[in-house]
């Protein structure tokens, strides 16, 4: 191999590890400024990045070349930010002042303060402890969270995306993903507060929300297997392959991309175990028979054979 062609792979590399990082919204100001310098230094750097975001998007989204009235020069003397929060890419996920946290991959139980219950934690999740007029609560950030409430230390909530869901013994569970939170009512019934005006969840049920609108209202759902993931198993029973990408990503380090909407939404049956997820592409690709791509752990495409 060439000089010219492991010069090529590097950047390829690097792209993809740029593209990943800047997608998920966890560079800081030194990472931003350290792209840019990168940008710079070589035109196969620009190429690359190109190359890489039309694959995400099936066409150029984001058109660094020179002959976008942007132009080059404007992009790496400072629009380059603008570009990127236009384009959704700005949400810093990090949260300084959370009181709990988990890392990519990790479950953490916890004692909830005043002895109220516990909770499981499940990977990139974090929430902060907080109170409403003496009663305990929880806000969660980001990420998912199971608890176990002991009804006689009285009232408990939990803050999700503008939601708070009340409890008053038993256990449950709040995922929130993005704008996206479902709740989920194992033992006991909850009262969803939302936008000012309540909903109850009963023993079973889950509902979910996306800012002040309910996106699917209190339904049955097999609780078992939607909480899996506090057993180390992650359960898919003819689920949609996107929402099995876009759960495996809570768990990995790297962006999964499926290109093509009938493979989106071509259903999946998987039971994985958290223990061995570096199987789980391989198996998905064998079984659905695909192309899985993994250009670096960063950056990993599914497309159709």
């Amino acid at each position: 191999m060439s000089k010219l062609d492991q010069a090529r792979d590097s950047a390829s590399e690097q792209a993809a590890y740029w593209f990943a990082l800047l997608l998920e919204g966890n560079e800081s100001k030194e990472d931003r400024q350290e792209f840019s310098r990168w940008i710079e230094q070589d035109p196969r750097h620009l190429d690359a990045f190109s190359q890489i975001d039309r694959l995400w998007s099936g066409s150029s989204s984001l058109d660094f070349s020179t002959s976008n009235p942007i132009g080059r020069r404007a992009v790496l003397g400072g629009s380059l930010a603008a570009i990127l929060l236009a384009a959704g890419w700005g949400t810093i996920r990090y949260r300084p002042f959370a009181d709990m946290r988990t890392k990519t991959g990790q479950r953490r139980e916890i004692t909830l303060p005043g002895d109220i219950g516990r909770s499981i934690l499940a990977s990139n999740t974090a929430i902060s402890f907080v109170s409403d007029r003496g009663v305990p609560g929880v806000e969660i950030h980001s990420g998912e969270a199971w608890f176990e409430h002991n009804a006689d230390k009285g009232d408990f909530f939990v803050i999700a995306k503008g939601g708070e869901s009340w409890s008053t013994g038993g256990r449950f569970d709040v995922a929130a993903y993005n704008d996206d939170v479902t709740v989920i009512a194992q033992t006991n019934s909850l009262k969803l507060n939302l936008a000012g005006t309540g909903y109850a969840v009963p023993q079973g049920h889950a509902l979910s929300y996306r800012g002040a609108d309910v996106v699917k209202p209190s339904h049955m759902v097999d609780v078992a297997s939607a909480l899996a993931w506090r057993d180390g198993q992650l359960i898919f029973m003819g689920e949609p392959l996107e929402h099995v990408v876009s759960v495996l990503e809570r768990w990995q380090q790297g962006k999964i991309m499926v290109l093509g909407d009938h493979l989106k939404k071509r259903p999946v049956t998987l039971v994985v175990d958290l223990g061995r997820l570096h199987n789980v592409l391989p198996v998905l690709a064998k079984v659905l028979q695909i192309d899985v791509s993994q250009f670096t752990q960063y950056l990993t495409v599914m497309r159709d054979v």
